[in-house]
């Protein structure tokens, strides 16, 4: 191989290293104890303008579930063939507040609506694919809960509705993250 093959494909290797290192997201999910970490990401309020805040929860044989947490209760709800209620296995949604924002969307073109923009991966339901953090006002409260972004043309939003599937939601919103280095790059292609 010669000199220079072997600078080129360092140089690529570099570059290629360099733009997947900047893909890093600065959120993660850590474990849910009924405590609320002080770097956890604000969801909305409930009906008493409390904050409420996003987590995942593992169901056997369905996924990593989208649920809404409130503080100071472990136990979370989970829409998924009906509501699955566990207290184990949770993790809760922490990172920079300020790099999250809600876009709004619709189930029919909710994948033209997310090119270009970063939408936090919420889970997977096992068998079909990815999930995605989704939002909506009920009843005067914030309702927390999964978007099902692996059907495109499809993409509903499901919710714990007072003990039951909220089901077939067309309307939402969904979690965004910004990331600047990404947003730069965007831009300037």
């Amino acid at each position: 191989m010669s000199h220079i093959t072997l600078f080129y494909l360092c140089s690529i290797s570099t570059v290629l290293f360099s733009q997947v290192s900047s893909l890093q997201e600065d959120y993660y999910w850590r474990e849910y104890t009924g405590s609320i970490p002080g770097d956890a990401v604000v969801g909305g309020k409930d009906i008493n303008g409390h904050d409420i805040y996003m987590g995942q929860a593992y169901i056997r044989n369905h996924g990593l579930i989208v649920v809404q947490i409130y503080p100071g209760v472990k136990e979370v709800h989970a829409a998924i063939a009906g509501i699955k209620t566990v207290s184990t296995y949770v993790k809760i949604l922490c990172g920079p507040q300020e790099n999250f924002y809600w876009l709004p969307a619709n189930a029919t073109d909710l994948h033209l609506s997310l090119l270009d923009k970063h939408a936090v991966i919420g889970g997977h339901n096992d068998g079909y694919g990815q999930i995605n953090i989704g939002r909506i006002k009920h009843e005067g409260e914030t309702k927390i809960g999964k978007i099902n972004s692996w059907a495109v043309g499809g993409a509903y939003f499901y919710f714990n509705n007072k003990g039951k599937e909220g089901v077939n939601v067309k309307s939402y919103e969904i979690l965004i993250y910004r990331n600047a280095d990404i947003d730069v790059r965007i831009k300037s292609n």
